[in-house]
């Protein structure tokens, strides 16, 4: 069966979250928190995607995201994550994939905004 089309909202923010592989550690280290943010911020300018908010957890991610355009945040996170689970892998020697499935995102309104925000910090 086909999955359901991504909904995205250009303009509006999205609640974006992205869990480890079978809840697996995605960061290490340190210095994995810092590559991950660097590659997600290079990846955000290049499809101008915002990242107002974010949190970096061992085995998971949330992000409070507003792309400028249909395609913001695929293009934000397939580039970010393709090249996060690289470096991952060739740093480990491993093979596979880091992240489950398809990133969720969650359009929200001006009311949901605040809670979204205040939990993505206090996570």
């Amino acid at each position: 069966m086909a999955r359901l089309p991504r909904i995205v909202i250009p303009s509006y923010p999205h609640h974006v979250t992205q869990r480890g592989n079978r809840r697996s550690r995605v960061f290490f280290d340190e210095g994995d928190y810092a590559l991950y943010f660097d590659l997600l911020s290079e990846a955000a300018l290049k499809s101008e995607t915002e990242i107002w908010s974010y949190c970096l957890m061992p085995n998971h991610v949330h992000l409070i995201a507003v792309p400028s355009d249909k395609d913001g945040l695929r293009e934000t996170f397939a580039d970010a994550h393709r090249r996060y689970t690289g470096y991952i892998n060739a740093r480990s020697r491993a093979t596979g994939h880091l992240w489950q499935g398809r990133f969720g995102s969650v359009v929200m309104d001006e009311a949901h905004l605040f809670h979204a925000v205040r939990y993505v910090s206090l996570n």
